[in-house]
């Protein structure tokens, strides 16, 4: 029976750091990489012999692919990686119809049905780590649906750690603020964006992984997501979103 990890958006700065460190650190047989673009994870394949491109979009029928997949090769699933997921700064009023589906679907959806899916495959010792955000602290204005995404998903895997106990497999939600990777803009209509306290990928990953070995609940890393917890925690939440919205405004 292989050993593998599941890794979604694995094509991605994160999720490649996670086939990076799983592939270093953790003697696995397999990685199932997940991602919609075959040559990205074909290149990915040839950089690390222990990954298996996995093509599936998680809008669409993507978490069936990977049970089909589950159910066929009958794995011993060691790491769940649910780090695929959408991005969006502006105004709620502008997202349409499709944007608002598609949010649901891969950020709050897919990371729960594939939870559910790879349970069964699951042993002790087993892991799951959904990626949240330093966001789910609080509500964000001009990014309410991210926020309320990485909400949901940070509450599920607090609450599915406690259920899972009894079997001996851990739950880590990861809650990073600004991470440096080609997904976040540089600029907007030429104001250069600054972005308080960003951190590594390859810092977030290894403290993700870390503290899921330890059976953490949660991973918090660098200093300005800790402070950011805290200060959500104390502070009245009206307070957080005024400071918030005064600090991203400019950017929407």
């Amino acid at each position: 029976m292989a050993k593998i990890a599941i890794v979604t958006g694995a094509t991605g700065g994160i999720g490649r750091e996670f086939v990076k460190q799983i592939s270093a650190g953790e003697g696995l047989d397999e990685i199932w990489a997940v991602g919609r673009n075959e040559s990205k994870l074909n290149e990915l394949s040839s950089e690390f012999e222990s990954v298996v491109p996995v093509v599936a979009d998680l809008t669409s029928d993507g978490v069936d692919v990977i049970r089909r997949l589950l159910e066929q090769k009958k794995p011993d699933v060691k790491l769940l990686i649910n780090n695929a997921g959408v991005a969006y700064m502006g105004l709620f009023e502008d997202m349409d119809n499709d944007e608002i589906a598609r949010f649901c679907k891969v950020n709050c959806e897919a990371p729960a049905r594939l939870m559910n899916a790879v349970l069964p495959y699951m042993h002790e010792g087993g892991r799951i780590i959904n990626m949240s955000s330093a966001s789910s602290f609080q509500p964000n204005p001009y990014m309410s649906m991210y926020s309320a995404s990485k909400i949901y998903l940070k509450n599920l895997s607090r609450a599915v750690n406690i259920e899972l106990k009894p079997r001996g497999i851990t739950v880590t939600s990861s809650c990073p603020g600004w991470v440096d990777t080609d997904l976040l803009p540089r600029s907007k209509d030429g104001k250069e964006i600054h972005y308080t306290g960003m951190i590594s990928a390859e810092r977030v990953v290894s403290g993700a992984l870390k503290d899921s070995a330890k059976g953490k609940e949660m991973s918090v890393p660098g200093f300005f997501s800790k402070y950011f917890r805290l200060y959500s925690k104390f502070t009245p939440t009206y307070i957080v979103m005024r400071m918030w919205s005064k600090a991203v405004r400019k950017y929407v």
